[in-house]
């Protein structure tokens, strides 16, 4: 099964914040996530306390906040450093 993504507006906006070379490895996270869930460097796990929500490790250590909307398809919902993405979802 191929995993799919779709970007919500809110994850455009907080990649746009950060500086390019950790805007391309946020990008290129999600593409290793799209065609390796599981791979060990990504740490894909739930996200305490919301439902259906999961974080990866990016880079630099940056996380991105994804919605599981189908069994095949998340929505990338944040991204940022690691303190500010988790203050964002009061965690």
């Amino acid at each position: 099964m191929t995993t799919r993504i779709t970007v919500e507006a809110s994850f455009v906006k907080r990649l746009k914040g950060l500086p390019p070379d950790r805007q391309k490895a946020a990008r290129s996270a999600l593409g290793k996530f799209i065609q390796d869930p599981s791979l060990a460097s990504l740490r894909f796990r739930p996200l305490a306390g919301a439902t259906d929500h999961f974080i990866i490790n990016g880079a630099h250590g940056d996380r991105i906040i994804l919605r599981k909307d189908a069994a095949d398809l998340y929505a990338a919902l944040d991204v940022g450093p690691h303190d500010n993405v988790f203050r964002r979802w009061n965690r």
